[in-house]
């Protein structure tokens, strides 16, 4: 699960949004060898969701819809295309109580029901 950070590399520095993340947020030459996308692709089949901002210059919306474009069907030849939730808001850099109200049904139906085998 991911709050407003997820979007493609090549955006990202296509929208000169660079600057606003810190040393944490690169890895020396990571782009030489992956695409974002193929980074995210790691986790499928195991749930995954994000929750971003329309206007949040560190994720750009275009980013966020290209890696959600590359796993959506991924998650749907495992047959687990409910397990990838990735969405844009309209807002900035901020997590709204529209993205926690998400983010707290995510985790009731993901870490409570699952932990106590609940079929969702």
């Amino acid at each position: 699960m991911d709050v407003c950070c997820l979007t493609d590399f090549d955006e990202l520095i296509k929208t000169h949004g660079l600057k606003g993340h810190g040393i944490f947020y690169y890895v020396p030459s990571l782009l030489k060898h992956f695409q974002t996308a193929q980074i995210n692709e790691l986790i499928v089949p195991r749930p995954h969701l994000s929750v971003n901002g329309r206007q949040d210059p560190l994720t750009p919306p275009l980013g966020v819809q290209k890696i959600r474009d590359y796993l959506q069907p991924l998650y749907r030849q495992h047959g687990n295309e409910r397990d990838c939730q990735i969405e844009l808001y309209d807002c900035a850099h901020v997590e709204l109580p529209e993205m926690r109200k998400t983010i707290l049904k995510w985790m009731d139906r993901y870490l409570v029901e699952r932990s106590l085998g609940v079929k969702p």
